[in-house]
Order: structure tokens, then C-alpha cells, then sequence
């Protein structure tokens, strides 16, 4: 396990970062930071999450279902994304996730107008 975790932990780290790094004092997205486990929950503004992961795709990048991390995939303020950082290789991570926060970032702003109109 420890191996593992060895393995594991500069991929979590990178997330962080760059999650840290674009996103942090936004307002558009908080995230856990697990100390152990598989996933890093981040969660966007409400409405979001599927349209996020929508954009994502759009843009080549795989991402687990909004709302995964609930019950029956049922995420009733559809803002919860599970990033699972395990699966990809280490050298992926800082543009995967780049490209995730930049979804975000688009996808965050484009309701914050929808919203002010």
C-alpha cells in the first residue's frame, strides 16, 4: 500500500495544484483534498456539473458522470464531479486537469451572466 500511495500521491498533488491554482477564490468551484481514497470531489456552482463534464468531453477529456459520487448518480444541485486521477498516466494529469478547470471557468462565467441578465 504504501508503494501505491507513493505512486498515487504526486498525481493528487498536480490536481491540487492546478485546482488551486485556477480556480481558488473564484467562486466557482471548492474541492476536497483527501488524505487517502481514490477521488477528489470538486464541486462547481449549481446547475453546472453536467455541462461541465459535457465541455470536457467536447474537449477530449474523460471525466466520471456528474453526480457520481451520489446515490444513484442523483445530484439534485447538479454540481459534483469526481476526479479520479488514479487512471491516467502522471505525465497527463497537469493537462487533463487544466483543461477541466478551463471548462469550469467557461462554463461558471456563462451562468454567472445568464444569471445577471
Amino acid at each position: 500500500m504504501r508503494e501505491h500511495r507513493e505512486l498515487l500521491r504526486p498525481k493528487f498533488d498536480t490536481v491540487l495544484r492546478i485546482l488551486t491554482d485556477r480556480l481558488a477564490d473564484t467562486g466557482l468551484a471548492t474541492w476536497s483534498a483527501p488524505r487517502g481514497g481514490y477521488f477528489i470531489t470538486l464541486d462547481v456552482l449549481d446547475g453546472c456539473a453536467r455541462e461541465v463534464v459535457c465541455r470536457a468531453a467536447d474537449a477530449g477529456l474523460a471525466l466520471t458522470p456528474a453526480g457520481a459520487a451520489h446515490p444513484y448518480g442523483d445530484d439534485p444541485g447538479d454540481r459534483t464531479i469526481r476526479i479520479a486521477p488514479s487512471f491516467p498516466d502522471a505525465s497527463e494529469i497537469a493537462e487533463i486537469i487544466d483543461g477541466v478547470a478551463t471548462c469550469v471557468r467557461l462554463v461558471g462565467y456563462e451562468k454567472l451572466v445568464a444569471d445577471a441578465s
